[in-house]
């Protein structure tokens, strides 16, 4: 007759087997620098090449901006709406498109879920902040063993990977890194010392408009007095309000550089517009 059996295992043999059965918690990767600067750049594109179209066909429309509070609105309202999107797509259980298409995902420092929408809020703002230290807060990355940032405290965050990549799609992604880490910081040069930015354009022009201005005044005291004048404040007195006329000036030229040359019945106005590099404009009467 078969005799079925049942070993039993003394407390001290099961446990090494038991020990064994346990599985192993998972390792978390964190998210390099080069994959979340991508992830970053496509989360900007998303928002401010749409945006950028739509301005781009308003300027067309409405033509030249007359006022230097407009470009400053609209560009305050395009940082706005990344600043919630970033917000909304990086709490609960979401991502934003650029951190999916990557394969990265924002969650709790301690690493027990997603954070709250105030906390992926305050990390947005915390962009701009790292920004305006000169690109400091980006570049604790680099000293960080999880590779936060100044805006991942902000926020208590990590970023981590929650998808296995390829070697391909690595070399790829720390690719595309360099090439918009680069392009990226030309634009910045050029937007901020180029004379390439809207702000600063929107100067050059109104300053240039003011020049008309003054010249039309130039004509009125020819007309007047049958002679043309360097002095600014006599023109001024012809606008009808000095004292506008002197604020509208001052908003868009400098004193300094300021000069109205007057020679027989003709004149050059010439003057520095008060954009960042304090670019040159002028004003001469065509000649009959």
């Amino acid at each position: 007759m078969n005799e079925n059996r049942i070993n039993i295992m003394a407390p001290e043999q099961l446990a090494p087997v038991q020990s064994a059965q346990q599985p192993e918690e998972p390792r978390v990767e964190y998210a390099s620098v080069a994959e979340r600067f991508v992830a970053l750049l496509i989360d900007y594109g998303v928002v401010f090449i749409p945006l950028q179209l739509v301005l781009w066909v308003f300027f067309k429309i409405a033509g030249p901006l007359e006022s230097l509070w407009l470009p400053v609105w609209l560009f305050a309202g395009m940082n706005l709406l990344f600043i919630l999107y970033e917000a909304v797509f990086s709490c609960g259980d979401r991502v934003t498109l650029g951190k999916a298409l990557v394969g990265i995902a924002v969650v709790k420092a301690d690493l027990s879920g997603p954070i709250s929408f105030p906390r992926a809020f305050l990390r947005a703002v915390g962009y701009y902040i790292s920004a305006a230290l000169l690109m400091c807060g980006f570049l604790l990355a680099f000293f960080d063993d999880r590779r936060r940032t100044l805006q991942d405290r902000l926020g208590g965050s990590v970023v981590v990977q929650i998808r296995q990549r390829g070697w391909g799609e690595r070399l790829l992604v720390r690719f595309l890194g360099t090439v918009l880490l680069l392009a990226f910081a030309w634009i910045f040069y050029q937007q901020c010392f180029g004379g390439g930015s809207l702000t600063q354009k929107t100067y050059i022009r109104l300053a240039e408009k003011q020049l008309q201005n003054i010249a039309l005044l130039e004509e009125a005291h020819y007309n007047r007095y049958g002679y043309y004048t360097n002095d600014l404040l006599r023109l001024s007195l012809l606008s009808g309000d000095p004292v506008q006329f002197q604020r509208d000036t001052q908003k868009v030229l400098y004193n300094k550089g300021f000069k109205i040359g007057v020679q027989g019945n003709s004149y050059k106005i010439s003057a520095l517009a008060r954009d960042a590099k304090h670019t040159p404009v002028y004003f001469a009467p065509p000649q009959p």
